[in-house]
């Protein structure tokens, strides 16, 4: 095999490996904020990406929290930052950031305030940062009352890549963990926001089918994302936490996890059947094979190296990632 086993996850030798796990409040983040005085309310979630962007709070919490899978928002009720918050936020952030090119706006889901607070907010941020990238974090109903005309004055204003938790493309997967919307919603909304000129990228939660649901899912899913083109799609697999309802789900037995194998079969199956040009960012501690691979150019790569550790794939390697798992304490 031409990859390596360290800590419990295979990692592809002739990919570049960069820490891309979802982080709550990262190094460089923790450092700005014991020097600066922003204003941080609950977990900082942020995309791999952004670490070395500007962290500005617009909202907090998420408008949805009802996933069952998620614990990131649950003792944080949503609500908006004061204008006057984000406002000394900014100069803060001009003071020590003067030439910054990338603010993350932070929240569950800043994309759902309305397309005036959306365009206020923006010109607000330009008085400090004229030509600054902002993105955020987007679910595909904030989309929903928004129209094309409207995106496409949001991207004007500098709002591009936003990062949306899509999470699968099946109508029963979707339902069972109350997204919110069908993979009928995500198509349309999606390529709205490609009409727009917005880029973005999506989320995929592995093994969120279940036991024998990883085939069905990733065609599914595979379905959806050849019809669409986003420039990168985080590849993770779901790791249940105590204090969620999926795990309640878990003990009644009306849910019942994906083995590590079936969750390196599905991640397989997905690749493989992918059409459009996309970056596969596969490096979490939560999936059992971690990758960053670029389709369509090393797609026949992945699927080599997926194979090969299948091939070898022992009741030692469930058992030991397994235990892995168990540990992890986020999605």
């Amino acid at each position: 095999m031409t990859g390596q086993f360290r800590l419990g996850t295979y990692n592809f030798s002739y990919y570049l490996i960069i820490p891309l796990t979802v982080a709550v409040v990262a190094n460089y983040a923790q450092q700005f904020i014991e020097e600066m005085t922003m204003h941080y309310t609950g977990p900082v979630v942020r995309p791999p990406h952004e670490a070395n962007s500007i962290l500005l709070e617009v909202t907090v919490g998420c408008t949805h929290n009802h996933c069952t899978f998620c614990t990131f928002y649950h003792d944080t009720p949503y609500r908006l930052a004061p204008k006057s918050q984000i406002e000394a936020d900014l100069q803060e952030a001009k003071r020590f950031r003067p030439d910054a090119k990338r603010l993350y706006a932070l929240g569950g889901d800043p994309f759902s305030l309305r397309t005036a607070k959306l365009v206020a907010l923006a010109e607000q941020i330009h008085q400090y940062f004229p030509d600054i990238n902002i993105a955020m974090y987007a679910r595909i109903s904030s989309m929903f009352n928004k129209s094309l005309d409207e995106l496409k004055q949001l991207r004007a204003l500098g709002i591009n890549d936003l990062v949306i938790g899509v999470e699968s493309g099946d109508d029963e997967v979707l339902a069972r963990v109350n997204k919110g919307y069908n993979r009928a919603d995500i198509i349309r909304e999606c390529q709205k926001l490609e009409a727009a000129d917005i880029s973005y990228r999506v989320i995929f939660l592995g093994g969120l089918a279940g036991k024998g649901n990883g085939q069905r899912n990733a065609d599914n899913m595979a379905n959806v994302l050849n019809q669409l083109h986003p420039t990168h799609m985080y590849m993770t697999s779901v790791a249940i936490q105590p204090d969620s309802s999926m795990y309640q789900e878990v003990l009644d037995g009306s849910f019942v996890e994906a083995s590590e194998q079936e969750r390196i079969e599905e991640t397989l199956a997905l690749v493989e059947q992918l059409e459009q040009p996309i970056t596969l960012l596969g490096q979490s501690v939560a999936n059992p094979v971690n990758f960053i691979a670029i389709l369509p150019e090393q797609k026949t790569q992945l699927i080599s190296e997926l194979q090969n550790v299948l091939q070898q794939f022992s009741g030692q390697d469930e058992a030991h990632l397994r235990r892995q798992r168990e540990q992890l304490r986020n999605i």
